[in-house]
């Protein structure tokens, strides 16, 4: 124990704060997607491997034995397209302070405009706004556009003439990453029968990701909003707005914007 406290130090320190930051975006990353179910798997077995240690069962310790030897190897192959897609990502991650928050106003009030005007000519629409957890493999088996947010660019690919429009929008990095995504739908049961398959895969995307999710019902011309598989249904332009702020940029943020708005007057273009 002594040799141990002796070895505590400055760089002890900061050794275990940098292992626990990794520990911390790795289980941020996974939160809420089937790589959370696995995980959850391969605790059960590192159980088994620690309880095979301390009580005499040979035969288990043998075979965990025989696991262990090819653990690494099992972790890579099954979070493959996980650390891919962190490892890219890492390298287009913005640093400069303020750069993505300025963005972000723009990249939602175009949603929203785009969202109410769909609404109001009932075109259908799936918009998907990634946060902490990749979307990546969903981005892969759409159609790449990889273009600036525009409510222009959002209408044209939503429109029943588009032949993506049955699809899904991914939004990463405040750009239209893809169009025509296919999504999980939800496994839920007891869901209002009138939603559909759009509503089904919007829910079923915030259930196995932090995505939100905003879903535009060609069938009764209205707005919602998806977050974590709960619907917030009917929303008009400032609604919309209000509850993207609060979630994609914070509701301090949000104040301080609709403050300086409020001070500008109301000459803008309202959705």
């Amino acid at each position: 124990m002594r040799e141990i406290l002796d070895q505590f130090n400055l760089w002890a320190i900061v050794d275990i704060a940098i292992i626990a930051f990794v520990i911390y975006q790795a289980l941020l990353l996974i939160r809420g997607t089937r790589a959370a179910q696995i995980l959850t798997g391969i605790l059960f077995v590192v159980a088994a491997f620690l309880l095979s240690s301390i009580v005499p069962l040979t035969t288990l310790n043998w075979v965990m034995n025989k696991f262990y030897s090819s653990f690494i190897i099992i972790l890579i192959i099954l979070f493959q397209d996980d650390i891919r897609h962190v490892l890219s990502r890492m390298g287009k991650k913005s640093f400069i302070p303020g750069a993505d928050r300025v963005a972000s106003h723009h990249v939602l009030d175009e949603i929203v405009r785009a969202a109410t005007s769909m609404a109001s000519k009932r075109i259908g629409g799936l918009i998907v706004l990634e946060r902490n957890i990749i979307l990546g493999r969903y981005v892969d088996v759409g159609v790449l556009v990889d273009g600036r947010i525009s409510k222009e660019l959002l209408v044209s690919i939503f429109h029943p003439s588009s032949p993506i429009h049955d699809g899904a929008v991914i939004i990463q990095r405040g750009r239209v990453a893809a169009a025509g995504c296919f999504l999980p739908l939800t496994r839920e049961e007891n869901l209002d029968p009138n939603m559909g398959t759009r509503h089904r895969a919007g829910i079923g995307i915030s259930q196995e990701t932090d995505a939100v999710v905003v879903l535009v019902s060609e069938e009764v011309g209205s707005v919602a909003l998806v977050v974590d598989g709960k619907v917030s249904r009917k929303l008009d332009a400032r609604q919309l707005r209000e509850q993207l702020n609060e979630l994609l940029m914070g509701e301090e943020e949000f104040s301080d914007q609709s403050d300086k708005t409020n001070r500008k007057g109301s000459g803008g273009d309202t959705p």
